[in-house]
Formats: structure tokens, C-alpha cells, sequence
């Protein structure tokens, strides 16, 4: 009941917290077959409400026990909500010893056609690589099948769940659904050797998420990836796609980065990341944004005259949503010390605050409107959804008149700023068609 209950807010909040929201290749979902969803795992938990609020079937989801004993655990809403705790070696071994229930549920769960969320790395660490793999996933999927004699389809869809930034808030997410893996395929080495069937099926299990996925193999080397990540994000215009999109380039795009400077040598690395930072250097210094320079500083009358048009409306979406959201922000502040749980933290506070919130103004406001006052709180959250966006607008319509400005002040620094962006995105392209990239994956 719970989940059901909380599906629909979690979703409105989804488009509260993120600007886009890219869902790729979604009919690889099977339609009622078991299921298990294994993704990357770089938030604490905003992949599994990601994965379940924004498809339509049911799913149950692995988590690691320790969450479950945190001081702002909800453990009996938790399981509720799906949520099955999973013990790991870190956590006590005399609590693993549940997990062999644990396992017989889930394997229950799945035989009844239900759909299972699993990290196969287990931990959440927020950075653009896959760790380890655990073979829980497998295990559990060879298990369910094995009871049906391997002549029923269960399958493992490999998802990567992408941010362009884990913790910011009014960043973009990249969900990407590949070809889902049937385990019947694993029947004949099961039968042989059960341990052989499972770890076979987690390389390949890594294998597929390694394409779905933004993966950069060296830490020192994701400020150069970023920058280039900005400029081609603005290059390809991503700005103006729909806050839903099922634009299959995007991924690709954000990809192309990585899996180059996965393969480039250190003089290379250098070169490129010397011009890349020289010129996000000189954007800095001097006020500016990539985004203006790709646009050249022109003047965005229509998103202007939108912005003008809503400012009052945004102004009481700032003051109507003011209270709900600073509170959220603040149990979320004061109760989360780790920031892999602030974007879903966030959200989870969220809820509970804009119900109180809605329950007082509803209160409030019936002595004068009777039950009209119910319409308050929705009218409350779309102006805050529009406040959000007026912010954004007028961040788009300044950025670009402060380059004009600046361009006017100083028209060969910027005819040489904007050279150095058509520079550094050919070097880009040019090492891309000339460096073999066959995986992002070492």
C-alpha cells in the first residue's frame, strides 16, 4: 500500500529535483516475466526510486541492512515501501546468517512475476566507474530459475542510472535499460558447476552495464572529462530538450569523453586537458559560461519575455514554497552526514514536509474558500516548479548578456575565446577518430 502511496509524489518530486530526465531503450523491461533490474550504484538509494517510480511495474528491492539502523530509519515504512535488507560482511557476521531468508524470499517474490532491484556492487560510492561486482545478483537469478527448471524466462536488464552531477540538485539523469540477459542460457553450466554458472554470468552481467554506463577508469582524470562534458552537452544543445527525452544521442555523447581519455596517453591527456583548462580559466575569470560563448552571447528574447511573464508567478512559488523547502533541506542537513545520501535524503524529507505543510494551509485557507482550499497545495507546487524554472531562465538570459557585454569590451579576447572552443572541440574530434576506444571498461 505504501509503495503504491508513494510512487505518485516521488515521481512529481523527480521533476522537482532533476531538469531532465532521460529514459533510454524502456521496452527492453520485459512485460511480466521475472525480472531483476541490476544497475550501477553511486547514490545510496536514488536509483531504486528512480527505476520503480518511472516504470509501471511492481518491484522489490535489495538494501543494504545497515540503512535500516540509521537514526533517521523508518524500518516498518521500509519494508513497506519493498525495501528488503541485505547484510554484508562490513556490517557483522552474525547477521549475514539472515540472508539465506532473504534469499528464499526474493526468490519467492520473482517466481510470483514480481520485479527485483539489485546493485551487483553492493556499496554506493558517488563517481563515474563500476567496482567490483558481488554475485548476490546472479545467484539469486540462477536460483529462481533453476526452480522452474530453467523452462520458464527470467532475465537480468542491465541499467545504468547516470548523473551529470550525484549530489546537485536541478541536475540531469541518464537511465539506460540494455538487452536483457536470460539465465535460461546458463542452464547446461549451472548443471555442471553452480559456482562457474554464477560468476560466468556476472562478468557478463558487467559486461553489458559497462555500455550503458559513464565510466572513468582514472580519478585525475575526470576534471578534463567534465570539461569537455560542459562543452559538448552545450555543443549538441542538450539544453533544449524536454524535461522527459528519449534522445538516444545523449548517452553516447556523455560517453565519448570518458571512454577517449580511458585510452589516450599522458602527453595527449595533457594536451587536451591544457587547452581545456585555459579555457574554462579564462570563462571563470572573467564571469562567463561555456553555454553563452556556444551561443555567441545572442540575445534569447522569447525565453526573456517568459521570464517576464512569470517572474510574478515565480515570486509566489518562491514564497509559497519557501517554509516546505527549507525544512526539507534542513532535517535533510542535520540528519545526513554522508552526501551519497543527499539526493535521495532530499527527497524522502521531502514528502512527509509538503503533506504537513499542505494538511496547515488547507486548514488555513478553508475558512475563506470552504473546499476549494484542497486545490492550495497543488497550485503551491506547480508555482514552485515555476519558480525553479524562471531561476534557470533568467541564469540562461543573464549569462548570455554578460557575454554580450563583455564581447562588446573586449572583441579580441573573445573572438580568440571563441576559437579556442572550436580548437579544443576539433582536437576532441580528432582524437576520438584516431584513438582506438573498444571499451570503457579496464
Amino acid at each position: 500500500m505504501i509503495y503504491q502511496i508513494l510512487r505518485f509524489p516521488l515521481v512529481v518530486l523527480f521533476y522537482f529535483y532533476y531538469r531532465r530526465i532521460y529514459i533510454l531503450n524502456k521496452k527492453n523491461i520485459p512485460s511480466s516475466a521475472p525480472t531483476l533490474i541490476a544497475s550501477n550504484h553511486s547514490t545510496a538509494f536514488m536509483e531504486q526510486i528512480l527505476v520503480a517510480g518511472l516504470q509501471w511495474r511492481s518491484i522489490y528491492f535489495w538494501a543494504r541492512g545497515s540503512v535500516f539502523e540509521e537514526k533517521w530509519s523508518f524500518p516498518s515504512i521500509f519494508r513497506q515501501a519493498h525495501l528488503i535488507p541485505i547484510w554484508r560482511p562490513e556490517e557483522g557476521f552474525k547477521k549475514m546468517h539472515r540472508n539465506k531468508q532473504i534469499f528464499e524470499a526474493s526468490k519467492g517474490s520473482l517466481l510470483e512475476g514480481n520485479m527485483l532491484y539489485i546493485s551487483p556492487e553492493g556499496n554506493a560510492v558517488p563517481e563515474k566507474r563500476l567496482r567490483t561486482f558481488k554475485t548476490g545478483t546472479a545467484r539469486i537469478a540462477l536460483l529462481t530459475a533453476a526452480a522452474k527448471d530453467f523452462e520458464e524466462d527470467v532475465f537480468i536488464v542491465p541499467t545504468g542510472v547516470n548523473y551529470t552531477y550525484h549530489c546537485d540538485f536541478r541536475s540531469e539523469v541518464i537511465m539506460s535499460y540494455g538487452e536483457p540477459i536470460n539465465v535460461k542460457n546458463y542452464k547446461e553450466l549451472y548443471l555442471i558447476n553452480e559456482i562457474a554458472a554464477a560468476k560466468q554470468l556476472t562478468e557478463d552481467l558487467k559486461e553489458a552495464l559497462t555500455q550503458e554506463v559513464i565510466i572513468i577508469n582514472n580519478k585525475e582524470d575526470e576534471r578534463l572529462v567534465e570539461q569537455l562534458h560542459v562543452m559538448l552537452r552545450n555543443e549538441h544543445q542538450f539544453y533544449n530538450d524536454s524535461t522527459t527525452s528519449n534522445n538516444q544521442e545523449r548517452l553516447a555523447i556523455e560517453q565519448a569523453p570518458a571512454n577517449l581519455c580511458n585510452n589516450l596517453d599522458e602527453d595527449q591527456k595533457l594536451s587536451l586537458g591544457g587547452d581545456t583548462t585555459a579555457y574554462f580559466n579564462t570563462l571563470q575569470k572573467n564571469n562567463l559560461t561555456d553555454k553563452a560563448v556556444e551561443q555567441k552571447g545572442s540575445f534569447l528574447l522569447g525565453k526573456a519575455i517568459k521570464s517576464v511573464v512569470l517572474s510574478p508567478f515565480a515570486l509566489l512559488g518562491w514564497i509559497g514554497g519557501a517554509l516546505p523547502v527549507k525544512a526539507a533541506r534542513y532535517l535533510r542537513n542535520s540528519n545526513v552526514e554522508d552526501k551519497q545520501f543527499w539526493a535521495p535524503m532530499a527527497v524522502v524529507f521531502s514528502i512527509p514536509v509538503w503533506l504537513v505543510y499542505s494538511l496547515v494551509i488547507c486548514i488555513t485557507a478553508a475558512f475563506w474558500l470552504g473546499w476549494a482550499a484542497l486545490l492550495l497545495p497543488f497550485a503551491l507546487i506547480g508555482l514552485q516548479y515555476v519558480a525553479f524554472r524562471n531561476k534557470e531562465d533568467w541564469n540562461d538570459v543573464l549569462a548570455n548578456a554578460r557575454y554580450s557585454s563583455w564581447k562588446k569590451k573586449n572583441p579580441a579576447e573573445a573572438h580568440n575565446l571563441e576559437e579556442d572552443r572550436k580548437e579544443i572541440l576539433h582536437k576532441f574530434e580528432e582524437l576520438k577518430s584516431t584513438v582506438k576506444t573498444p571499451s570503457a571498461l579496464k
